[in-house]
């Protein structure tokens, strides 16, 4: 197995530098800390692997954002994640059914945004409308179509009142405006800002924190927005820090420098456990990792060697020796969140040594190399993950040149020919919100040419508009036989693990989701 490490040097560094910022940044926390003098709630402290470089939800679709703007920007329906994907009135308090392509959404009243305006259903059309995501040249148009696209227009009814109208028959409606893309934010802010860029470092909308000052690499400071509709919350500031390193982010926990660290690897809990005053928790997460193929490698081309990839994976050892069993393995492409829509008669991808070894002879590989992009340590355990799937592919007979990147920038391009590693957020519990958001047309998977088959999408387009469970049930069950056994673009892993540190006497406890909650207790 070639083993190489790959430097982007054309990439310019964003560390340090702007000594302007830096000084508007100290001078803002020693106002926020004078204003707050009074204030007994705590402070909280988070090192986090990544801060994103945009706080603009319809921008980014990682798990750094993932896990801070949710504090920032509220959702018009709220998910109880600990109880069954519930879903709650969040700044919407009703919804019903006009039509098959229409619903009707009564807002709450006083709502009181960041910037101090009363929420109004301007705002609401204004965060779905064509200067910010539902036009060609808005600038989340393109990331907000595996999300948005059959939201056609949203019509202003009255002051507290708006309708959602499809394109065509949306059966997952509902949960679209209570999952990531769907945030709601200030038009009049929007407007305001002096570019595009200035907005998404600013962002103004109704969640239970609003943004103090940004530095990208470095920190985030919120503040708490005490007018906040869902009450009081239970911090006067929340303070992210970026480090890159885990090593770091456990040291300054153990230091008392932070109080809560993000993405611990599953062989580092026992060290942290192994301070008295320290706790781990979390587990099983609504994402899951995957190895994703790009089509245009010409032996990656052939479905036969891509189903023998999948093959060789033994994917129990790995949760077993890599993650102490600490995570499930997955049933194929699909979540058991999916209710009736969940196949349990699917079986999802096997561990098959001999059948992959027959079918690199029947595809005719003759050894080519086979490039394998990855990170060092995006995912947890990525790269020993990595280096084990590397040699089990090895031992069925490929040549892998697994190298190690710098970023994201030479892995997410156009026309890859490449196997890199991923991962799926079940951004709704529905097939609509995971293989198909993933892979099916105007996917970041299509749109880059990776994968694409027709029938797959023509299935997909059935699947996102029909309102017939059984129709809905039947046409997925032919998405994952097509994904997991025929034409596959990538394969599932397990589950992703996502485990946190925190000092014992914090009391709180993080989701299933990757959103970290610090909110008032609903």
């Amino acid at each position: 197995m070639k083993f190489r490490k790959v430097i982007n040097s054309s990439v310019p560094s964003v560390l340090g530098g702007g000594r302007v910022i830096a000084i508007a940044m100290i001078l803002v926390t020693q106002m926020s800390m004078q204003a707050r003098a009074a204030d007994d709630r705590p402070r909280l402290t988070v090192a986090v692997q990544e801060l994103p470089d945009s706080l603009e939800p319809v921008m980014k679709t990682r798990t750094s954002s993932f896990q801070i703007v949710p504090s920032i920007a509220d959702f018009l329906i709220r998910t109880d994640y600990q109880d069954n994907f519930l879903k709650e009135p969040g700044l919407a308090m009703q919804w019903r059914r006009v039509d098959e392509r229409t619903l009707e959404v009564d807002l709450r009243p006083g709502v009181v945004m960041h910037d101090g305006r009363i929420m109004t259903a301007e705002d609401v059309a204004f965060s779905f409308g064509p200067k910010r995501v539902s036009s060609a040249d808005a600038p989340a148009y393109g990331p907000s179509r595996a999300y948005l696209k059959t939201i056609e227009r949203v019509d202003v009814v009255d002051e507290d009142t708006v309708r959602f109208i499809t394109g065509k028959p949306d059966p997952v409606l509902v949960s679209r405006l209570s999952a990531w893309m769907s945030q709601i934010i200030s038009k009049e802010a929007f407007q305001a800002a002096e570019s595009f860029s200035d907005w998404e470092r600013a962002v103004v909308s109704t969640g239970p924190y609003k943004v103090e000052a940004f530095k990208p690499k470095e920190e985030l400071l919120l503040a708490a927005h005490d007018a906040y509709w869902g009450g009081r919350p239970p911090y006067s500031a929340i303070r992210y820090v970026e480090v890159p390193e885990q090593s770091a982010r456990i040291a300054g926990l153990v230091a008392g420098d932070y109080d809560i660290i993000t993405d611990i690897d599953p062989d580092q809990i026992a060290l942290v456990e192994g301070y008295g005053d320290l706790e781990v928790v979390g587990g099983n997460s609504i994402m899951t990792r995957s190895i994703r193929f790009g089509t245009n490698h010409p032996v990656l081309a052939d479905p036969r060697i891509r189903q023998a990839l999948s093959l060789a994976i033994d994917r129990k050892a790995i949760v077993d020796s890599l993650w102490g069993g600490r995570v499930d393995l997955t049933n194929g492409f699909q979540f058991p969140y999916y209710g009736d829509l969940y196949i349990g008669e699917h079986n999802g991808p096997a561990y098959d040594p001999e059948k992959a070894r027959k079918l690199i002879a029947q595809a005719g590989y003759g050894g080519e190399s086979i490039p394998y992009l990855v990170l060092e340590h995006w995912y947890p355990v990525e790269l020993p993950t990595s280096e084990v799937i590397a040699a089990m592919w090895e031992a069925v007979g490929f040549n892998i040149d697994m190298q190690v990147q710098a970023g994201w920038d030479t892995i997410l391009i156009a026309d890859p020919a490449f196997i890199h590693n991923g991962a799926t957020l079940m951004n709704i519990p529905d097939p609509v919100g995971g293989v198909w958001r993933v892979y099916g047309k105007g996917s970041s998977v299509d749109l880059r040419n990776q994968w694409r088959n027709e029938e797959f999408n023509q299935l997909g387009e059935q699947l996102e508009s029909s309102l017939d469970p059984e129709v809905r049930r039947d046409v997925f069950k032919r998405m994952l036989e097509i994904v997991d056994w025929e034409d596959i673009p990538a394969t599932e892993l397990h589950v992703r693990g996502a485990f946190y540190g925190k000092r014992a006497g914090l009391a709180w406890t993080p989701t299933p989701a990757p959103f970290l909650d610090f909110g008032p207790v609903r």
